[in-house]
């Protein structure tokens, strides 16, 4: 339920051809509509009382309406599958918990509405629901929204819009179902203890902000939480659920206009309320480096360098997104070539911009320390001027000081643009996802399609404008550093605790928050009134099935939802493609496809891509080894045949090996960082026994220390074949161009492979129980039956099915049992 992302909450909306406007009306007119009488989604009789509401905005796929009670509504049609997501966004993340900041009240609240009791219906009838309609459902809760979901099939988006909308009008919160949920969560802060990511978040909020709410963990601190009554989420719910402060959103396979009026209809007598006046204390700026050191259960150190940034669409904010591309993100950035590749300080790097709606954010860099401090003291250590920590920050901020003596190239400013474009475009490809974009993009600058705007303004930058940027917000003095150090041998995990305020926060400058959403309805038709046309219809074709000359098989589709291109690559192999006990070479052999080819070296491989704003990777699961790639529709041929040299040509050169191994050594140990990680490991070997998939598809860390770049050779040699491998490609193509192109680059591939993959049975477990040892602060359990049957055995079907009457949250048995019905024994 808690979920953050170090993402740049770039607003999504539809973009049209590249940066094609789009059509937009903007009307402050009451409409008005009934549902059709043969409409799924009608409700009665044409006599009911006809739905009012304020346009603001109808073209061709989407209507926004504002109701009476100021609730903000949106409909999007998405036809690309038969299916529907239902959204309601609230504006009540925990920065906005007022007098209970710091306890987690939106957190509690949001596990207590999401399917929980109301005056209509039971929580049981509400699951009964959810189950006929097969949905998928769940809520969230970040420092400014909550938001809930149902995603079901198009011929039941009524169901959702109704479920979602009596859970926010008249949630009960029963005393039974609150201690429930306090137990539950209780579980959650137990499996957060026991995640390196969240402890490092939690780390940075304290050292990033000293007077914002911000600083408080979005879950709350455990004593403060256990102190929470019924009657407090009661009033609080009362207080910040009122329609004036939710933006309401389905996206699908929808009739627009249906759902307007359905929704309307159902808030229709549900009254706006007056909310909070609020006021968020100036977060004062940073004129001194900070420093914040934490522990938790990890192999090797983890570092984040991160300076103050501005606020969403502030000055300054575009040039740090771009120069977060040039410094950390894609093999051609700086970063990655020099302190990762050249100097071997890092097994993995990170540059990012984080900036919000609210209040400042921050530039961050983080990496992972190659090799850990020698020693058992290790926070001592990681201050001493040889560490290894101390390494890792000097070569990054070298790098950083080149920023602002030098501005960056034209080559390196084009690649970083061209990569923001294609991820602004390619964005909105589910209608979950496009259903969030628009929702979050709305609340967060009054801008549905905020994002055509941004890639806008990013193209036009200049390298003296980033050169600008980092002289203003990457200097020495500003820097905060977060430190995330492995625990000491018998040393164990300290619960995270309320920081002791050093300053008083109600003495420094307050900035008015406005929740309401007329300033937000504001907002939106200033931007609507800038809009142009632009807007191209979607076409969906049916898949295109191909043979080609050597047996190879593809699979196209015509898709113009978004400009982009996605092309697969599947062949047999993966774990089961190893000989028991050399688990580790599949993946070794995937990792170094893309560290060059007969024709190109990694470097030029990776600017290659990532000059066209495309994404490649090769990697590999339990039975498959994979290729995959992203590409603007106008790149898609140059980026076809990029892949097709690494899926057909890799080199394996020996100095980047000598790179890639350790790399690979320590993600096999930063597998067990996580509770999840570690028990699943155990399980693996405790099932499976001899057999591959005893291992994860990393494999065992002495085969991979042993390898050769030969061994990688050979074995990539020996398992590729046409009849073994499998091509997709979907997006903005012509399928018989991609047939034709396929067939001139992978016809030299034979028909069969040297070496035929030949499927290895598991052997039945002897039923046993197990038992690991764990210092994370958490209690997890696996439980597998067996042996189970492959696809094509006639109880397949049967048994896929019974999975998941067992475990779909929140109606399958085993989360009825241990989580929904009695006490929270559990949180997954």
């Amino acid at each position: 339920m808690l979920i953050r992302s170090f993402c740049h909450p770039r607003p999504g909306g539809l973009p049209a051809r590249l940066l094609g406007l789009i059509a937009s009306i903007a009307l402050p007119v009451v409409g008005c509509g009934v549902l059709a009488a043969d409409s799924p989604s009608a409700t009665g009789p044409a006599s009911q009382p006809t739905p009012e509401y304020t346009l603001l905005q109808e073209r061709p796929d989407r209507l926004i309406v504002e109701l009476p009670n100021r609730m903000i509504v949106i409909a999007q049609e998405l036809p690309a599958a038969p299916v529907v997501s239902a959204q309601v966004w609230v504006k009540t993340g925990s920065i906005y918990e007022q007098e209970h900041v710091g306890a987690g009240l939106s957190h509690f609240l949001e596990h207590l509405l999401a399917g929980g009791s109301t005056s209509t219906r039971s929580e049981e009838q509400s699951n009964q629901i959810l189950g006929r309609i097969g949905a998928q459902t769940n809520a969230a809760t970040s420092l400014d929204t909550v938001r809930y979901y149902i995603n079901t099939t198009s011929d039941h988006a009524e169901e959702a819009i109704e479920l979602l909308s009596d859970w926010m009008q008249n949630s009960l919160i029963t005393q039974a179902e609150f201690e429930r949920e306090r137990d539950v969560i209780q579980r959650e802060f137990s499996m957060g203890e026991g995640e390196p990511g969240r402890i490092f978040w939690k780390l940075t909020q304290q050292a990033r902000y000293l007077v914002h709410p911000a600083r408080h963990p979005t879950i709350g601190y455990l004593d403060e939480f256990l102190t929470i009554t019924r009657d407090q989420i009661e009033g609080f719910y009362r207080r910040m659920y009122a329609p004036n402060n939710l933006v309401f959103v389905v996206a699908g396979r929808i009739d627009k206009q249906r759902v307007v009026d359905l929704i309307a209809s159902r808030w229709a007598s549900t009254p706006a309320r007056p909310l909070p006046e609020l006021s968020f204390p100036v977060e004062p700026p940073i004129d001194q480096p900070r420093m914040l050191t934490g522990k938790a259960d990890i192999e090797r150190p983890r570092l984040r360098l991160a300076w103050p940034g501005t606020r969403l669409g502030g000055e300054g904010d575009y040039a740090l997104d771009l120069l977060g591309v040039i410094l950390g993100q894609g093999e051609s950035s700086r970063l990655v070539r020099t302190v990762r590749d050249q100097q071997g300080l890092v097994n993995n790097i990170n540059a990012y911009n984080l900036s919000f709606p609210w209040g400042e954010g921050f530039f961050g860099i983080d990496s992972e320390v190659a090799t850990p401090p020698a020693g058992a003291d290790e926070s001592s250590l990681s201050q001493q001027a040889d560490s290894p920590i101390q390494a890792v920050k000097a070569a990054i901020l070298e790098q950083v000081q080149r920023l602002r003596e030098s501005p960056v190239s034209e080559a390196e400013l084009a690649r970083a643009k061209r990569q923001i474009l294609a991820d602004v475009l390619s964005s909105r490809q589910t209608a979950q996802g496009l259903a969030s974009r628009l929702a979050g993009d709305l609340i967060s600058t009054g801008d549905p399609d905020y994002l055509l705007k941004y890639a806008r303004a990013v193209q036009a930058l200049t390298p003296a404008d980033l050169q600008d940027a980092a002289k203003r917000f990457l200097t020495p003095d500003r820097l905060i550093t977060i430190e995330l150090l492995p625990l000491a041998k018998g040393e164990q995990p300290q619960r995270l605790s309320r920081p002791q305020d050093t300053v008083d926060a109600e003495a420094f400058e307050q900035e008015p928050i406005q929740l309401d959403n007329t300033a937000l309805v504001a907002e939106l038709r200033q931007h609507l009134a800038q809009s142009d046309d632009g807007e191209s219809p979607i076409e969906i074709s049916d898949f295109k099935r191909y043979t080609l000359s050597n047996g190879l098989r593809l699979l196209v589709q015509r898709s113009t939802a978004v400009p982009a291109v996605s092309m697969q690559v599947f062949w047999k192999g993966g774990l089961l493609g190893e000989k028991p006990g050399r688990e580790g070479v599949a993946y070794a052999t995937s990792a170094m496809m893309m560290r060059g080819t007969a024709k190109l070296s990694a470097q030029e491989l990776a600017q290659a891509v990532e000059d066209m704003g495309a994404r490649m990777g090769v990697s590999c699961g339990n039975n498959t080894s994979f290729a995959q790639a992203r590409a603007l529709s106008e790149d898609w041929p140059a980026v076809l045949e990029l892949l097709a040299q690494v899926v057909l040509e890799p080199s394996f050169p020996e100095e980047e090996w000598q790179r890639m191994r350790p790399r690979l050594l320590a993600a096999i140990d930063r597998q067990g960082d996580s509770w999840y990680g570690e028990l699943s490991q155990a399980f693996r070997r405790a099932y499976f026994g001899d057999h591959p998939w005893s291992q994860t598809p990393l494999g065992r860390k002495e085969v991979v220390a042993s390898l050769t770049p030969e061994d990688l050779r050979a074995y990539h040699a020996a398992h590729l074949g046409a009849s073994d491998m499998v091509i997709a490609v979907a997006g903005d193509v012509d399928p018989e161009a991609v047939r034709e192109a396929v067939e001139r680059l992978f016809s030299s591939l034979p028909a069969e492979p040297a070496e035929p993959f030949a499927l290895i049975e598991p052997v039945p477990p002897v039923a046993r129980v197990e038992q690991v040892v764990t210092r994370k602060p958490v209690a997890a359990v696996t439980i597998g039956l067996g042996p189970a049957v492959d696809r094509a055995h006639p109880d397949y079907a049967a048994l896929s099915v019974l999975a998941r009457l067992l475990s779909n949250f929140p109606t399958g048995w085993l989360d009825l049992a241990l989580r929904g019905n009695g006490p929270g024994l559990v949180y997954a």
